[in-house]
């Protein structure tokens, strides 16, 4: 029987009710003087007691999976998850977090039909220095503001050439490389390419409709194993990939904020999942996140493992049922289902549904997410 089975929480109730009605009727006869009698009043009221308190904490682990397993209670899971050491130099740890990124190629960003430079797009590898994981993928950094650390930078702020930015991560189908064949720079590249993402960015921001920030293009599936974004019991850990990993390799190596309330999360239609996924189990590293709308019940590319706990927990439907509601803004972008969202979100989430389709082009997503980062909308509820 499973410790979070709801067998084991009847089980555990039906013995508690036993218990009490077996010391109801025996009570009168327990009621005397002598040793005999104390000690079986005390032994029943004990047993009650426990048993009782089983059944709470049985209840309570049950709806929030503090423990998944007998053997992860006791101690006595053998299951291993691969510690990766990372091999770096005896330098500052600033130097150390800068060199998780590193720039394999770096094009230059047109501001549209506002002329002048619109900033750069630098194609990176990012390597997780406490998973061990390593992402291609792609940084936009708006004009006037240089690339570097925490070295030289101010508080946050959003002023042009200097301060900290906020920044969007974007979980795409295929950026590709920048230029090439049916890449994010060919007419034939996806909406949320990297290129036609930055370019979108620096036209935005020259207009005076988005305040400069950052995007992190990651391509959905870059990491091993599947494209939902959890920790695998024995395998990737692509949340914390994510919510550890990405932001502090990201804030040692560019002005990026280092407050999660100026942190976001996009995704197409491949990446979706993903962004919402760790919205909702991440809040405490970012704030919004816009997704197309769909069915978000069962994740793509499967469950490698975790037993029917871990299955019911990578269910987004299911975490708005049993978890507590987070801190975060959410917009549906685009025409699509969203009803079941619709119906079982409570604040402190925040909920928008644009079903248009004009509501999911770069430039409307980008926007969403600037002013909810802006004006701290995002965290309000």
């Amino acid at each position: 029987m499973g410790l979070t089975s709801l067998a084991l929480v009847v089980t555990l109730a039906v013995a508690a009710g036993a218990i009490a009605a077996a010391l109801l009727w025996w009570w009168p006869r327990l009621a005397g003087g002598g040793i005999r009698n104390v000690a079986g009043r005390a032994g029943g009221v004990l047993l009650l007691e426990l048993t009782v308190l089983s059944l709470i904490f049985v209840a309570v682990n049950r709806a929030n999976e503090f423990y998944a397993s007998w053997s992860d209670l006791l101690g006595t899971d053998t299951g291993r998850a691969p510690i990766v050491p990372v091999d770096h130099p005896a330098t500052t740890g600033v130097t150390r977090l800068t060199r998780a990124v590193t720039v394999t190629g770096t094009m230059p960003v047109t501001a549209g039909g506002h002329g002048g430079s619109g900033g750069l797009l630098e194609s990176v590898r990012i390597r997780g220095a406490l998973t061990g994981l390593t992402a291609a993928g792609y940084v936009y950094l708006p004009a006037g503001h240089d690339r570097g650390g925490p070295a030289g930078h101010g508080p946050d702020s959003a002023s042009p050439g200097g301060g900290r930015l906020p920044v969007v991560v974007v979980i795409s189908r295929q950026p590709g490389e920048p230029g090439s064949p049916g890449g994010p720079g060919s007419p034939g590249g996806s909406a949320f390419s990297a290129a036609r993402l930055a370019a979108a960015a620096a036209g935005e921001i020259a207009a005076g409709r988005l305040p400069p920030l950052i995007l992190v293009i990651v391509p959905a599936g870059t990491l091993p194993a599947r494209r939902g974004c959890l920790n695998i019991p024995g395998g990737p850990q692509q949340a914390t990939f994510f919510s550890q990993d990405l932001p502090a390799a990201i804030e040692a190596a560019y002005p990026a904020s280092t407050s999660p309330a100026r942190w976001a999360l996009a995704g197409d239609a491949a990446g979706g999942y993903c962004a919402l996924q760790l919205a909702m189990t991440s809040s405490q590293a970012f704030a919004a996140a816009a997704v197309p709308p769909a069915n978000y019940t069962t994740p793509p590319g499967g469950v490698p493992g975790g037993g029917p706990s871990f299955a019911a927990q990578d269910s987004m439907l299911w975490q708005l049922r049993h978890q507590p509601m987070q801190p975060i803004s959410v917009l549906f972008c685009g025409p699509g289902a969203a009803t079941p969202f619709l119906s079982l979100v409570r604040p402190p989430m925040r909920l928008t549904w644009a079903a248009s389709a004009g509501a999911s082009t770069p430039a409307a997503v980008l926007g969403w997410i600037g002013r909810a980062l802006s004006s701290g909308a995002a965290r309000q509820g």
